[in-house]
């Protein structure tokens, strides 16, 4: 159901930047049909950038964006998030992970990307520089000691065992993250342009946030779906699919997400990777 606000409001539909990728599949139900919707599909990288450009008006977006593109403010209730074994944001290297002098990342990654500075530098003591990217992780290993792999093809490397048979070590970082410090580690957010907000009518942002609150509890509802929808996308036992939807990625975002979440914007202002460890803002609403 539209509101009266996104009805009437000239600047109405919203521009959604939406990620392509298996694990915002629970987020976007009936959002490709609302009226005062305009679903944009593309890579986490692409929705900062249209953000930051002002092309989307709200994205789910790396969430180390929220800490570079001033003027945002991020959805309540709603992320992309894990609490240890993730499968799809891998480093894949040909030695230890404290060996490693060259990394190679992948350009679709933002977040992952500062993720496995953090832990190579701070966890194993690696020193090393940053390759080209690429997003082919045998074109990463000919020219990198270790590559970073995220979304859908590393979870369908992750499942097929593909690296490990050619020799190469895989680590969760999702999993080395959880056990390093004991907390969950947050991906993503839906991110909000403020400016738009402003210029919305009255009560716009109320029904955004319960707009997207309701897409994800009707998504989670329907898994069948989603399930069917997507083993055949991705070449992927139905089984594996619904352990990745069901069991490997959170969809909320709790105080010990937001306790996570700080502690990786800590660390990463540390390393210089974003200028302050200030945590979004989040739209107030009223359920």
């Amino acid at each position: 159901m539209t509101s009266p606000a996104a009805a009437t409001d000239p600047l109405t539909p919203w521009r959604v930047a939406a990620i392509s990728f298996l694990n915002t599949a629970p987020l976007l139900r009936g959002l490709e049909n609302e009226a005062g919707l305009r679903l944009q599909s593309m890579l986490p990288a692409q929705c900062a950038e249209a953000l930051r450009a002002g092309t989307a008006d709200i994205g789910i977006i790396p969430v180390i964006e929220m800490a570079r593109i001033p003027g945002l403010v991020a959805l309540p209730e709603i992320a992309i998030a894990a609490r240890s074994e993730v499968r799809s944001i891998l480093l894949i290297s040909r030695c230890p992970p404290a060996r490693i002098r060259r990394l190679c990342l992948d350009p679709a990654s933002r977040t992952s990307a500062a993720l496995v500075q953090i832990l190579l530098r701070r966890r194993f003591g690696a020193e090393f520089s940053i390759e080209p990217p690429t997003p082919d992780w045998q074109a990463m290993l000919a020219r990198a000691d270790g590559g970073l792999l995220i979304g859908d093809p590393a979870l369908q490397v992750s499942v097929s065992g593909a690296a490990a048979a050619a020799g190469f070590e895989t680590r969760d970082l999702a999993a080395e993250w959880h056990r390093w410090t004991g907390l969950p580690f947050v991906f993503a957010l839906w991110a909000v342009r403020q400016e738009r907000l402003e210029r919305g009518g009255p009560g716009e942002g109320q029904w955004l946030a319960a707009r997207f609150l309701r897409a994800k509890r009707e998504g989670l509802a329907h898994l069948d779906e989603l399930v069917a929808q997507w083993a055949p996308r991705l070449g992927l036992a139905p089984a594996e699919i619904r352990r990745y939807l069901e069991v490997d990625v959170e969809f909320d975002f709790t105080p010990e997400h937001r306790q996570g979440l700080a502690r990786f914007f800590q660390l990463a202002a540390e390393m210089g990777l974003i200028a302050s460890p200030r945590l979004p803002n989040l739209l107030s609403w009223r359920p």
